[in-house]
């Protein structure tokens, strides 16, 4: 059941307002028929007939008497509310109040009609029905009843919005899924970027930033990667993967040709390192950027100082291995084949 069915009268029922006001009201001259069908209807309506009462109230509405019709309408919309019947009972309450705007049963109908679009789920028409019957009528014995009906409302309103912007989320988030699912990366990217733009708040946004790094470089866009992965350390220092996205940001920076910050990063994870073996791959990192930067003296003594560190034994001759390449390109072919002879006479296996 919606928020808004829930909502039940403030005030004294609408039949028993109803019945109040028009027990008194005056013989219509010359219209017998009218008043004859108003007194049926308000008969049929004290005993809960509200359909007959209905077509008894429309009858009687046709009447001549500005008093009587506006009464007759009142018992038309009420007769339709307790049909169940929230449109055309609002209906009934918006001819009163449109054709007998001064009418003393106008707060009546005004207040009925904020209740009878309350009913049909039109939060927006019920608020602005309440409201305007605190603002015309301040003085209304049914203010108090109003004013409550309208915070009702207001929470009810309230509470859609927020359902909506939970399903519009959903629906957002499933469209990622459904894009990663059928590997269209781009498109997953994309609405991942969509998404954070539109909700930085949102508990997924340190995993869509590591969603839109891996579509990135997937696509070849290193830097684009590099700034997701900044994104999501910004956001969440203490993310479980946020090791793993340092190592991947340099990396990213790497590829993107960013040598100056992807050393600056290797370096600090080098310094950071527990491990031997973390550090000398971090070191390599090092090196291999200023061998990228032509910053040959730097980079000798990098891969040379993995090669005799201690507990990476595996990364041993993977540093001699670049070593030997980085002599290569600085011209000094005799001492790249040195090191390519140590490399085989210590690692025969290599």
């Amino acid at each position: 059941m919606s928020i808004q069915n829930k909502i039940l009268f403030h005030a004294a029922p609408l039949v028993a307002l109803l019945i109040g006001v028009t027990a008194g009201v005056p013989r219509v001259a010359g219209e017998p028929a009218a008043e004859e069908a108003y007194r049926t209807a308000r008969a049929h309506l004290q005993a809960r007939r509200f359909a007959e009462a209905a077509d008894g109230f429309a009858r009687a509405a046709a009447s001549t008497n500005a008093s009587f019709a506006a009464a007759a309408w009142l018992g038309r919309g009420e007769a339709l509310f307790g049909l169940g019947d929230w449109e055309k009972s609002g209906s009934a309450y918006e001819e009163l109040l449109t054709r007998y705007p001064d009418s003393p049963l106008a707060p009546r109908a005004l207040y009925a009609s904020g209740h009878a679009a309350q009913r049909a789920g039109r939060l927006d028409r019920a608020h602005a029905d309440f409201a305007a019957f605190l603002d015309r009528y301040p003085t209304n014995t049914l203010r108090e009843a109003c004013a409550a009906a309208l915070a009702t409302v207001t929470a009810a309103q309230q509470a859609r919005e927020r359902q909506t912007a939970r399903a519009a989320i959903a629906a957002e988030l499933a469209a990622i899924n459904g894009a990663l699912r059928a590997e269209r990366w781009e498109e997953a990217r994309a609405a991942s970027t969509r998404f954070l733009a539109a909700h930085p708040d949102h508990e997924q946004v340190p995993e869509l930033h590591l969603l839109v790094a891996a579509c990135a470089y997937r696509g070849d866009d290193y830097a684009g990667a590099a700034e997701a992965y900044r994104r999501l350390l910004e956001r969440a220092p203490q993310h479980a993967r946020a090791a793993e996205a340092r190592t991947r940001r340099a990396e990213c920076l790497f590829k993107a040709r960013d040598f100056e910050a992807a050393r600056a990063l290797y370096a600090e994870l080098a310094e950071a390192a527990g491990e031997p073996e973390a550090r000398a791959r971090a070191t390599l990192a090092v090196a291999d950027c200023d061998a990228a930067l032509k910053r040959w003296a730097e980079a000798e003594r990098a891969y040379l100082s993995v090669e005799v560190l201690l507990g990476c034994e595996a990364l041993r001759p993977v540093a001699l291995q670049r070593l030997a390449a980085l002599y290569e390109a600085m011209g000094q072919p005799e001492k790249a084949s040195r090191t390519r002879d140590a490399l085989r006479q210590r690692y025969p296996d290599r």
